[in-house]
């Protein structure tokens, strides 16, 4: 019984801190100049997802709530993400349950899981802006880099946005492999580290005060895109003959996939995901005042978690080690050990 209630607390925990990753942790990482945060985020939330089937003995039912847990979390601190945020956290647990409940092998669930959420992370991203942008973006980019290898004098016989994409989308593969692995050995390191990782960081007496990350006024995205879609519409017109009626057509394309995907599919998808959730909302209201209860602690653990990290490690290896602190921490919280 002892056990039971101790996984229990340690779910309860990893929740709360796959939440705050999803409604606070970017922002910190970007107040902390880390570079990738996009990728290191979305790493964040698979191990979350691994460490919450293992806690919970690869329970499809637990992991599916600590899911929609963090997806309530996520619409209470963050209402004005875009339904593609739901769509990537949905995906991550639901994999997740399936994978951990069908693979016996925890190693091997680990790395198939990683490779498979960090895959449909990229191809997300690539889906929704052929989506806005239509095969115009990927064909722009085709004549663009054809004109400048042909100023070179050099053979412009290979497609540079099928070479691009394969890239985008092997780098975020690779990443989910190591991530894999990572996780495999992660309750080894866990369980090892955990005395020495709470006493350093009891030094520290980390009283810092944290506020969550959408409190932060947010950049407008649509300078980036209005300059995206200007280059668009410069490559066409410099591309030669045709150039300019094919340029005016990618322009009113793009601005009327704009216009459908923010102004129609967005709120309706947006308003349904809002009913559903505040429908389950009620039905986990214990549960989701518990989780909310937690984040200002987790919140507080973050940047002395970094701090600790860089103290002790530098380069790429304080990446890894930061987030072993804050899940060590987040297990084990300080208050319970003094």
């Amino acid at each position: 019984m002892r056990q039971n209630e101790q996984n229990h607390q340690a779910i309860s925990r990893l929740t709360a801190l796959w939440a705050l990753a999803e409604s606070g942790l970017g922002g910190w990482m970007h107040a902390l100049h880390l570079p990738l945060t996009g990728i290191f985020v979305g790493g964040a939330a698979v191990v979350m997802v691994a460490l919450i089937a293992r806690y919970s003995h690869f329970s499809y039912r637990e992991v599916l709530q600590a899911t929609l847990l963090v997806m309530l979390v996520k619409f209470a601190a963050s209402p004005q993400s875009p339904p593609q945020a739901y769509i990537a956290v949905g995906f991550q647990g639901l994999a997740g349950a399936l994978l951990y409940r069908l693979i016996p092998n925890f190693t091997l669930a680990s790395v198939v899981f990683g490779i498979v959420a960090m895959l449909e992370s990229a191809l997300q991203k690539l889906i929704f802006m052929t989506l806005i942008y239509g095969r115009s973006l990927w064909e722009a980019l085709d004549v663009f880099f054809e004109n400048i290898i042909k100023s070179f004098s050099l053979p412009a016989d290979m497609s540079f946005s099928y070479w691009l994409i394969a890239g985008y989308t092997g780098l975020y593969a690779a990443w989910g492999l190591l991530l894999g692995i990572w996780i495999s050995h992660l309750p080894e390191r866990i369980r090892n580290r955990a005395a020495i990782i709470s006493d350093q960081f009891r030094e520290l007496h980390p009283t810092e005060e944290a506020t969550l990350a959408h409190g932060r006024k947010k950049k407008s995205k649509l300078l980036p895109m209005l300059l995206v879609m200007g280059i668009i519409a410069g490559i066409f017109l410099l591309a030669g003959g045709a150039g300019l009626g094919k340029a005016e057509y990618v322009i009113l394309r793009t601005l009327a996939a704009l216009v459908l995907i923010f102004g129609v599919i967005n709120p309706l998808v947006k308003a349904a995901l809002k009913q559903w959730l505040q429908r389950s909302r009620s039905k986990h209201k214990e549960s989701l005042e518990e989780i909310l209860n937690l984040l200002p602690e987790l919140q507080g653990y973050v940047r002395p978690a970094y701090r600790l990290a860089t103290a002790n490690h530098s380069g790429v290896k304080r990446y890894p080690a930061f987030l072993l602190i804050l899940i060590v921490i987040t297990l084990y919280p300080i208050h319970d050990r003094s």
